[in-house]
């Protein structure tokens, strides 16, 4: 890469993870790659985090809002202010995780391999674990009434480090293309956190886009560290989260076997947390099934390039 390279504009959400964004945007100026422009969008944090990047980082674009309004918010503002920097791509990453140096370079240059592919995500593993794997993605079948899940926590080998079309992708890095997200639109703000990942590649893909997982690109993930600090909260919100998108979206030959694989996966968590002593977990985890099932499914908001 020279300084001919494509623009790309990094946007990390952070929430009270001082420690860890600091690592992250540590790594991040480690990188090979040589055109890159970072913003911070804090939500409100209480922990120093801002004091601590002006400090250390001072190079990095911060954006400090004054409420904690979710994940999908934060990414939508730092897009938003990226955008008048006329990027080629936006990188979307999460504050727990740690960027090899030629991660940025191998996305990009999948990215212009290929005009027609919308997102470029890394191959995520374990921090602790490097040797296994966080996640790869999601194959949708027409006759499966829920995505196929691949990789998940399984051991890295040689067929991971390809380049592979997948439907839905995990959200804690991914690369989009600027053009495809002004066609399609930010991520949906009604899922404050949880699935508004799953939604805009859902969206790419309908549109026509292709999401791509990269097996030569690394990012080491600590795995949800924002999602600990209120356990609970977290918990009724990938439920709920969970019932509002496959309402949304047709899986499968008919709705009722979706909705019957998602309680046969509900009843193994709710058992999971039982023999596991996790007890507590269990009410958040039903009210936001439940929920997720008996409101409304809400239409796309916050999507709009100038709404603020």
């Amino acid at each position: 890469m020279t300084n001919e390279a494509p623009l790309v504009v990094v946007v990390i959400a952070n929430w009270n993870l001082r420690k860890d964004l600091l690592e992250c945007l540590g790594s991040l100026y480690e990188t090979d790659y040589p055109r890159m422009h970072v913003i911070v969008v804090d939500n409100n944090s209480s922990d120093d985090s801002v004091a601590c990047v002006e400090q250390q980082f001072p190079q990095t674009q911060l954006i400090k809002r004054n409420e904690n309004g979710g994940y999908a918010v934060a990414l939508n503002d730092g897009i938003r202010a990226g955008v008048v920097l006329d990027p080629d791509f936006f990188l979307v990453l999460n504050n727990d995780t740690l960027v090899p140096k030629d991660t940025l370079s191998n996305l990009v240059d999948v990215m212009l391999s290929d005009q027609q592919i919308a997102i470029a995500a890394p191959k995520i593993i374990y921090h602790d674990h490097p040797e296994r794997i966080f996640s790869l993605g999601d194959h949708l079948y027409p006759w499966l009434p829920i995505p196929v899940r691949v990789g998940r926590k399984a051991f890295d080998r040689p067929e991971y480090s390809k380049t592979t079309e997948f439907d839905y992708l995990f959200g804690c890095a991914l690369l989009m293309r600027t053009q495809s997200l002004k066609e399609v639109g930010l991520f949906d703000t009604s899922f404050f956190m949880y699935y508004e990942d799953s939604d805009i590649c859902r969206r790419m893909r309908d549109a026509g886009w292709k999401n791509v997982r990269v097996g030569s690109a690394v990012i080491r993930h600590k795995a949800s560290m924002s999602s600990k600090l209120v356990p609970e909260k977290m918990l009724y919100l990938r439920a709920r989260n969970r019932s509002w998108f496959y309402r949304r979206y047709r899986h499968g030959p008919l709705p009722l076997l979706t909705f019957l694989a998602l309680l046969v996966g509900s009843i193994k968590t709710v058992f999971t947390y039982l023999v596991t002593g996790k007890k507590s977990q269990i009410r958040p985890y039903i009210n936001g099934a439940l929920d997720g099932l008996k409101q409304p499914v809400p239409a796309l908001a916050g999507t709009d390039w100038d709404r603020r």
